[in-house]
Protein backbone atom coordinates (compact mmCIF):
# COMPACT_ATOMS: atom_id res chain seq x y z
CA UNK A 1 0.00 0.00 0.00
CA UNK A 2 1.51 3.32 -1.11
CA UNK A 3 2.13 5.71 1.83
CA UNK A 4 1.18 2.99 4.32
CA UNK A 5 4.28 3.63 6.45
CA UNK A 6 3.70 7.40 6.44
CA UNK A 7 0.11 6.85 7.53
CA UNK A 8 1.20 4.50 10.33
CA UNK A 9 3.79 6.92 11.70
CA UNK A 10 1.27 9.78 11.44
CA UNK A 11 -1.36 7.79 13.33
CA UNK A 12 1.08 6.90 16.11
CA UNK A 13 2.25 10.51 16.42
CA UNK A 14 -1.27 11.96 16.39
CA UNK A 15 -2.38 9.41 18.98
CA UNK A 16 0.51 10.24 21.32
CA UNK A 17 -0.13 13.99 20.89
CA UNK A 18 -3.84 13.42 21.51
CA UNK A 19 -3.08 11.69 24.80
CA UNK A 20 -0.93 14.68 25.75
CA UNK A 21 -3.50 17.32 24.83
CA UNK A 22 -6.29 15.38 26.52
CA UNK A 23 -4.29 15.32 29.75
CA UNK A 24 -3.59 19.07 29.52
CA UNK A 25 -7.27 19.79 28.79
CA UNK A 26 -8.44 17.72 31.76
CA UNK A 27 -5.99 19.59 34.00
CA UNK A 28 -7.39 22.90 32.72
CA UNK A 29 -10.95 21.85 33.56
CA UNK A 30 -9.96 20.60 37.01
CA UNK A 31 -8.19 23.85 37.86
CA UNK A 32 -11.02 25.94 36.46
CA UNK A 33 -13.51 24.08 38.63
CA UNK A 34 -11.43 25.06 41.66
CA UNK A 35 -11.05 28.64 40.36
CA UNK A 36 -7.26 28.39 40.03
CA UNK A 37 -7.37 29.26 36.34
CA UNK A 38 -9.44 31.89 34.53
CA UNK A 39 -11.52 31.34 31.42
CA UNK A 40 -9.34 33.76 29.44
CA UNK A 41 -6.03 32.19 30.46
CA UNK A 42 -4.43 30.96 27.23
CA UNK A 43 -1.29 29.47 28.81
CA UNK A 44 -2.63 25.87 28.92
CA UNK A 45 -3.35 25.83 25.20
CA UNK A 46 0.09 27.35 24.57
CA UNK A 47 1.72 24.52 26.53
CA UNK A 48 -0.43 22.00 24.67
CA UNK A 49 0.37 23.52 21.27
CA UNK A 50 4.13 23.55 21.80
CA UNK A 51 4.21 20.09 23.35
CA UNK A 52 2.01 18.40 20.75
CA UNK A 53 3.96 20.03 17.91
CA UNK A 54 7.20 18.72 19.42
CA UNK A 55 5.83 15.17 19.74
CA UNK A 56 4.67 15.03 16.13
CA UNK A 57 7.66 16.71 14.48
CA UNK A 58 9.96 14.47 16.53
CA UNK A 59 8.27 11.41 15.01
CA UNK A 60 8.28 12.80 11.47
CA UNK A 61 11.94 13.78 11.52
CA UNK A 62 12.98 10.48 13.11
CA UNK A 63 11.38 8.50 10.28
CA UNK A 64 11.54 10.92 7.34
CA UNK A 65 14.48 13.25 8.08
CA UNK A 66 14.41 14.99 4.69
CA UNK A 67 10.71 15.90 4.84
CA UNK A 68 9.65 19.47 5.61
CA UNK A 69 7.01 20.47 8.15
CA UNK A 70 4.65 23.46 8.09
CA UNK A 71 3.80 24.00 11.74
CA UNK A 72 1.97 26.72 13.64
CA UNK A 73 4.54 27.42 16.34
CA UNK A 74 8.20 28.44 16.62
CA UNK A 75 10.37 28.41 19.74
CA UNK A 76 10.69 32.21 20.15
CA UNK A 77 8.17 32.38 23.00
CA UNK A 78 9.83 29.45 24.75
CA UNK A 79 13.24 31.05 24.56
CA UNK A 80 11.85 34.28 26.03
CA UNK A 81 9.81 32.62 28.79
CA UNK A 82 11.73 30.13 30.92
CA UNK A 83 8.68 29.27 33.02
CA UNK A 84 6.68 28.34 29.93
CA UNK A 85 9.62 26.39 28.51
CA UNK A 86 10.01 24.39 31.72
CA UNK A 87 6.29 23.54 31.72
CA UNK A 88 6.50 22.34 28.11
CA UNK A 89 9.48 20.09 28.90
CA UNK A 90 7.70 18.70 31.97
CA UNK A 91 4.58 18.06 29.88
CA UNK A 92 6.59 16.19 27.24
CA UNK A 93 8.33 14.05 29.85
CA UNK A 94 5.01 13.26 31.54
CA UNK A 95 3.62 12.31 28.13
CA UNK A 96 6.43 9.78 27.66
CA UNK A 97 5.45 8.11 30.93
CA UNK A 98 1.76 8.29 30.02
CA UNK A 99 2.39 6.74 26.60
CA UNK A 100 4.48 3.92 28.09
CA UNK A 101 1.59 3.02 30.41
CA UNK A 102 -0.85 3.29 27.50
CA UNK A 103 1.19 0.91 25.32
CA UNK A 104 1.93 -1.35 28.27
CA UNK A 105 5.19 -2.70 26.84
CA UNK A 106 8.50 -1.01 27.68
CA UNK A 107 10.31 -2.08 24.51
CA UNK A 108 7.34 -1.72 22.14
CA UNK A 109 8.07 -0.78 18.54
CA UNK A 110 6.01 2.40 18.98
CA UNK A 111 8.67 3.89 21.26
CA UNK A 112 11.38 3.38 18.66
CA UNK A 113 9.25 4.82 15.86
CA UNK A 114 8.30 8.02 17.69
CA UNK A 115 11.85 9.31 18.19
CA UNK A 116 14.08 10.04 21.15
CA UNK A 117 12.63 11.23 24.45
CA UNK A 118 13.03 14.91 25.28
CA UNK A 119 15.87 15.51 27.73
CA UNK A 120 16.38 19.28 27.73
CA UNK A 121 14.98 22.60 26.52
CA UNK A 122 17.47 22.97 23.67
CA UNK A 123 16.22 19.71 22.18
CA UNK A 124 12.59 20.86 22.52
CA UNK A 125 13.28 24.23 20.84
CA UNK A 126 15.26 22.60 18.05
CA UNK A 127 12.47 20.16 17.21
CA UNK A 128 9.72 22.80 17.35
CA UNK A 129 11.68 25.01 14.94
CA UNK A 130 11.76 22.19 12.40
CA UNK A 131 8.17 23.20 11.63
CA UNK A 132 9.16 26.43 9.87
CA UNK A 133 8.71 25.34 6.23
CA UNK A 134 6.96 27.84 3.96
CA UNK A 135 5.25 25.03 2.03
CA UNK A 136 4.99 24.99 -1.75
CA UNK A 137 4.32 22.67 -4.67
CA UNK A 138 7.55 20.67 -4.67
CA UNK A 139 8.66 17.84 -2.41
CA UNK A 140 7.24 16.18 0.69
CA UNK A 141 5.73 18.61 3.19
CA UNK A 142 3.74 17.82 6.32
CA UNK A 143 1.05 20.29 7.45
CA UNK A 144 0.52 20.20 11.21
CA UNK A 145 -2.03 21.75 13.54
CA UNK A 146 -1.22 20.48 17.04
CA UNK A 147 -4.43 21.81 18.60
CA UNK A 148 -7.10 22.80 16.10
CA UNK A 149 -10.03 24.39 17.91
CA UNK A 150 -8.50 26.36 20.78
CA UNK A 151 -11.82 27.43 22.29
CA UNK A 152 -13.18 23.89 22.20
CA UNK A 153 -10.00 22.62 23.83
CA UNK A 154 -10.35 25.12 26.69
CA UNK A 155 -14.06 24.26 27.14
CA UNK A 156 -13.39 20.53 27.24
CA UNK A 157 -15.40 20.28 24.03
CA UNK A 158 -14.40 19.42 20.45
CA UNK A 159 -10.87 19.98 19.17
CA UNK A 160 -8.52 18.00 16.94
CA UNK A 161 -4.88 17.09 16.38
CA UNK A 162 -4.34 17.30 12.62
CA UNK A 163 -1.55 16.10 10.34
CA UNK A 164 -1.33 15.79 6.55
CA UNK A 165 1.38 14.81 4.09
CA UNK A 166 1.45 16.95 0.94
CA UNK A 167 3.59 15.69 -1.95
CA UNK A 168 4.25 18.07 -4.86
CA UNK A 169 1.26 20.17 -3.80
CA UNK A 170 -1.21 17.26 -3.48
CA UNK A 171 -2.45 15.86 -0.15
CA UNK A 172 -1.58 12.16 -0.01
CA UNK A 173 -2.19 11.30 3.66
CA UNK A 174 -4.41 12.85 6.30
CA UNK A 175 -4.77 11.91 9.97
CA UNK A 176 -7.04 13.61 12.51
CA UNK A 177 -7.30 12.72 16.18
CA UNK A 178 -10.52 13.84 17.90
CA UNK A 179 -10.17 13.17 21.65
CA UNK A 180 -13.71 14.22 22.60
CA UNK A 181 -15.72 13.12 19.55
CA UNK A 182 -18.40 10.51 20.37
CA UNK A 183 -18.93 7.55 18.05
CA UNK A 184 -22.39 9.02 17.36
CA UNK A 185 -24.52 11.88 18.66
CA UNK A 186 -27.72 9.99 19.50
CA UNK A 187 -26.53 7.18 21.78
CA UNK A 188 -22.76 7.55 22.22
CA UNK A 189 -20.85 4.68 23.79
CA UNK A 190 -17.28 5.87 23.27
CA UNK A 191 -15.36 9.15 22.96
CA UNK A 192 -12.23 9.54 20.86
CA UNK A 193 -11.89 9.00 17.11
CA UNK A 194 -8.82 8.50 14.91
CA UNK A 195 -9.52 9.30 11.26
CA UNK A 196 -7.10 8.38 8.47
CA UNK A 197 -7.15 8.78 4.69
CA UNK A 198 -4.67 7.80 1.98
CA UNK A 199 -5.15 9.11 -1.55
CA UNK A 200 -6.80 6.48 -3.72
CA UNK A 201 -7.21 4.06 -0.81
CA UNK A 202 -10.16 5.37 1.20
CA UNK A 203 -10.93 6.90 4.59
CA UNK A 204 -10.87 4.93 7.83
CA UNK A 205 -12.02 5.26 11.43
CA UNK A 206 -10.70 3.61 14.58
CA UNK A 207 -10.94 4.29 18.28
CA UNK A 208 -8.38 6.91 19.22
CA UNK A 209 -7.45 5.32 22.53
CA UNK A 210 -6.99 1.76 21.26
CA UNK A 211 -3.52 0.63 20.24
CA UNK A 212 -2.86 1.55 16.59
CA UNK A 213 -2.66 -1.38 14.17
CA UNK A 214 -0.02 -1.00 11.46
CA UNK A 215 -2.47 -2.53 8.97
CA UNK A 216 -4.88 0.31 8.19
CA UNK A 217 -7.31 -2.03 6.41
CA UNK A 218 -8.19 -3.52 9.81
CA UNK A 219 -9.82 -0.19 10.69
CA UNK A 220 -13.40 0.60 9.72
CA UNK A 221 -13.66 2.07 6.22
CA UNK A 222 -16.06 5.01 6.25
CA UNK A 223 -18.20 6.67 3.59
CA UNK A 224 -20.16 9.89 3.34
CA UNK A 225 -23.93 9.74 2.96
CA UNK A 226 -24.95 10.22 -0.67
CA UNK A 227 -28.49 8.85 -0.59
CA UNK A 228 -30.69 11.61 0.85
CA UNK A 229 -34.08 12.21 -0.74
CA UNK A 230 -33.79 16.00 -0.76
CA UNK A 231 -31.60 18.88 0.39
CA UNK A 232 -34.01 19.48 3.28
CA UNK A 233 -32.62 16.33 4.95
CA UNK A 234 -29.05 17.67 5.06
CA UNK A 235 -27.35 18.08 8.43
CA UNK A 236 -24.90 20.99 8.31
CA UNK A 237 -21.64 21.42 10.21
CA UNK A 238 -20.54 24.96 11.06
CA UNK A 239 -17.96 26.46 13.36
CA UNK A 240 -18.82 27.64 16.85
CA UNK A 241 -16.94 30.93 16.58
CA UNK A 242 -18.65 33.59 14.45
CA UNK A 243 -15.29 35.25 13.82
CA UNK A 244 -14.16 32.24 11.76
CA UNK A 245 -17.01 32.17 9.23
CA UNK A 246 -20.04 34.20 8.18
CA UNK A 247 -22.92 32.59 10.08
CA UNK A 248 -25.45 35.09 8.72
CA UNK A 249 -24.69 34.24 5.10
CA UNK A 250 -24.61 30.54 5.93
CA UNK A 251 -28.09 30.83 7.47
CA UNK A 252 -29.38 32.42 4.27
CA UNK A 253 -27.90 29.61 2.20
CA UNK A 254 -29.53 26.98 4.41
CA UNK A 255 -32.83 28.79 4.09
CA UNK A 256 -32.44 28.93 0.29
CA UNK A 257 -31.83 25.16 0.19
CA UNK A 258 -34.74 24.43 2.53
CA UNK A 259 -32.52 23.11 5.32
CA UNK A 260 -34.07 23.69 8.78
CA UNK A 261 -31.85 25.70 11.13
CA UNK A 262 -32.31 22.93 13.70
CA UNK A 263 -30.25 20.58 11.49
CA UNK A 264 -26.95 22.31 12.30
CA UNK A 265 -24.04 20.97 14.33
CA UNK A 266 -21.82 23.75 15.68
CA UNK A 267 -18.39 22.25 16.21
CA UNK A 268 -14.86 23.57 16.58
CA UNK A 269 -11.94 22.35 14.45
CA UNK A 270 -11.52 19.74 11.71
CA UNK A 271 -13.87 17.53 13.72
CA UNK A 272 -16.43 18.85 11.22
CA UNK A 273 -14.67 17.08 8.34
CA UNK A 274 -14.56 13.91 10.43
CA UNK A 275 -18.30 14.04 11.07
CA UNK A 276 -18.98 14.31 7.35
CA UNK A 277 -16.62 11.48 6.44
CA UNK A 278 -18.29 9.19 9.00
CA UNK A 279 -21.80 9.98 7.78
CA UNK A 280 -22.84 12.04 10.81
CA UNK A 281 -23.52 15.13 8.62
CA UNK A 282 -23.61 15.96 4.91
CA UNK A 283 -22.44 19.56 4.50
CA UNK A 284 -19.74 21.82 5.94
CA UNK A 285 -20.13 25.55 5.32
CA UNK A 286 -17.26 27.96 5.99
CA UNK A 287 -17.86 31.23 4.19
CA UNK A 288 -15.21 33.93 4.68
CA UNK A 289 -15.84 36.79 7.09
CA UNK A 290 -14.00 39.17 4.74
CA UNK A 291 -12.85 39.27 1.12
CA UNK A 292 -9.20 39.32 2.17
CA UNK A 293 -9.26 36.42 4.65
CA UNK A 294 -7.11 33.42 3.70
CA UNK A 295 -7.29 29.99 5.30
CA UNK A 296 -4.14 28.26 6.56
CA UNK A 297 -3.27 24.93 4.94
CA UNK A 298 -2.95 23.12 8.29
CA UNK A 299 -6.59 23.95 9.06
CA UNK A 300 -7.88 21.99 6.07
CA UNK A 301 -5.32 19.63 4.49
CA UNK A 302 -6.10 16.53 6.56
CA UNK A 303 -9.85 17.15 6.49
CA UNK A 304 -9.80 17.70 2.74
CA UNK A 305 -8.52 14.20 1.97
CA UNK A 306 -10.84 12.60 4.54
CA UNK A 307 -13.78 13.99 2.57
CA UNK A 308 -12.57 13.13 -0.93
CA UNK A 309 -11.55 9.60 0.08
CA UNK A 310 -14.91 8.98 1.77
CA UNK A 311 -16.78 9.87 -1.42
CA UNK A 312 -17.34 13.59 -0.96
CA UNK A 313 -16.06 16.78 -2.52
CA UNK A 314 -14.33 19.91 -1.19
CA UNK A 315 -14.10 23.28 -2.92
CA UNK A 316 -14.02 27.00 -2.27
CA UNK A 317 -17.28 28.96 -2.37
CA UNK A 318 -17.01 29.24 -6.16
CA UNK A 319 -16.67 25.50 -6.71
CA UNK A 320 -12.92 25.47 -7.32
CA UNK A 321 -10.77 22.76 -5.68
CA UNK A 322 -8.44 23.82 -2.86
CA UNK A 323 -4.76 24.12 -3.79
CA UNK A 324 -2.36 23.07 -1.02
CA UNK A 325 0.77 23.83 -3.03
CA UNK A 326 0.80 27.62 -2.76
CA UNK A 327 2.56 28.06 0.58
CA UNK A 328 1.27 28.29 4.13
CA UNK A 329 -2.07 29.78 3.04
CA UNK A 330 -4.83 28.78 0.64
CA UNK A 331 -5.36 31.25 -2.17
CA UNK A 332 -9.11 30.65 -2.22
CA UNK A 333 -12.28 32.04 -0.73
CA UNK A 334 -14.13 29.96 1.84
CA UNK A 335 -14.50 26.20 2.12
CA UNK A 336 -17.49 24.06 1.14
CA UNK A 337 -17.37 20.32 1.81
CA UNK A 338 -20.06 17.73 1.40
CA UNK A 339 -21.64 14.95 -0.57
CA UNK A 340 -21.38 14.92 -4.34
CA UNK A 341 -25.15 14.54 -4.37
CA UNK A 342 -25.81 18.18 -3.47
CA UNK A 343 -22.50 20.01 -3.91
CA UNK A 344 -23.45 21.72 -7.17
CA UNK A 345 -26.76 22.85 -5.65
CA UNK A 346 -24.92 24.36 -2.69
CA UNK A 347 -22.58 26.29 -5.00
CA UNK A 348 -25.61 27.51 -6.97
CA UNK A 349 -27.25 28.62 -3.71
CA UNK A 350 -24.13 30.57 -2.72
CA UNK A 351 -24.13 32.31 -6.09
CA UNK A 352 -27.82 33.16 -5.79
CA UNK A 353 -27.69 34.38 -2.19
CA UNK A 354 -24.32 36.13 -2.02
CA UNK A 355 -23.08 36.94 -5.49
Amino acid sequence: MVYEREAYIARLAVQKASLLTKAVSEEVLAHRASNTITKDDKSPVTIGDFSAQAVIINAIKHNFPDDEVVGEEDSKDLQENSTLASKVLATLQANDEQYSKFIGVDDAEEHRLLGASFKDLDQVSSVIDMGSSEGGNTGRIWALDPIDGTKGFLRGDQYAVCLALIVDGVVQVGVVGCPNLPDNFTSPSYKGGLFTAIKGQGSYYSKLFDRVDENLSKSEQIKMKNDLQSASEITVCEGVEKGHSSHDEQSRIKQYLGIPQTQTLNLDSQVKYCCLSKGLAELYLRLPVSATYREKIWDHAAGNILITESGGVVSDMHGNPLNFGEGRYLNSSGVIAGSKQFHSKVIEAIKAVIE
